[in-house]
């Protein structure tokens, strides 16, 4: 018994490889199971129970309110794609606190799709991640360096999450978001717009059309204009202090939201001082997806 326990230890304690640790969580989450040596025959009273299983759920989901909430709540577009949770998990040393949800998606008809957004939201997260292990170890060793204790340190709190924005049968977008919090904090998002119908990701061009630029440079400085007046605590940098003089490209962050309008979005610090968080501005045009 000892040599059991010994040997499960041993196993628990070896880490997964990012590449095997995606694709063992794909295999799981694969619809196409196929069970071999295995023989269902369909009778005519299998299809009765079929038939009735689905008529008691059309019975809940049009009479029983919980229920039709929680169908309601899960995250399916059309009638197959989805976004999941791939993976979550929580840990704790006394210099971090870690709490993470990885999203990915499945279903779309497009495997190559979904292998190369999985992937590059799995190496994002991973990054993101270590970045922030090593800015809590540095700030931790500052605070000992300079006489401090243990006691006087608080481990960072770093947790990921994400929000599915806006889905359809043709697109679907969602935001990733990681935060830091320790002696101040710190917020960073990243997007996804996938059009699933042709298997690519959306820019600004696809959403907005070929005046896009004119179109979000137009809002955004309109909607600038109106928070300043709106309240003097609102504060962006002008152009000559590095700040909104127009977006670059049609690759500028943004979202599609509940009203299947394009939020472009600029991270902390980038137009506005710290205090102003995130900035988001939703562009009144028709999404042409």
């Amino acid at each position: 018994m000892n040599i059991l326990k010994k040997a499960k230890k041993t196993y628990d304690s070896i880490e997964i490889p990012q590449e095997l640790d995606y694709t063992v969580n794909k295999a799981i989450h694969k619809k196409d199971l196929y069970k071999k040596n295995y023989v269902v025959i369909w009778t005519k009273r299998a299809t009765a129970t079929l038939a009735t299983t689905f008529a008691l759920f059309v019975v809940l989901l049009n009479t029983n309110e919980s229920f039709a909430r929680a169908m309601g709540d899960v995250p399916i577009i059309g009638s197959l794609a989805e976004v999941f949770t791939v993976r979550e998990y929580r840990e704790e040393n006394d210099t971090d606190l870690i709490e993470a949800k990885i999203p990915a998606i499945k279903n779309t008809g497009n495997e190559d799709l979904e292998d190369r957004i999985n992937y590059e939201i799995s190496s994002k997260i991973n990054e993101v991640l270590e970045e922030a292990r090593a800015r809590a170890e540095e700030y931790k060793e500052a605070v000992l360096s300079t006489g401090g204790t243990m006691d006087d340190y608080i481990p960072t709190k770093i947790n990921v999450d994400y929000k599915i924005t806006y889905q359809d049968d043709k697109i679907i977008s969602f935001v990733i978001t990681k935060s830091e919090s320790s002696a101040s904090a710190y917020q960073e998002q990243y997007f996804y717009n996938i059009d699933i119908q042709n298997g690519k990701e959306l820019n600004l061009r696809d959403v907005l059309g070929e005046d896009y630029k004119k179109i979000v440079d137009e809002e955004v400085n309109k909607q600038i204009r109106e928070r300043m007046e709106k309240n003097e605590e609102n504060i962006y940098f002008t152009a000559e202090e590095g700040g909104f003089y127009g977006i670059e490209n049609e690759y500028q962050d943004f979202y599609i939201d509940e009203n299947k309008k394009a939020t472009v979005v600029f991270q902390k610090y980038e137009i506005a001082p710290g205090y102003m968080g995130i900035q988001n501005f939703e562009i009144p045009n028709d999404v042409l997806v």
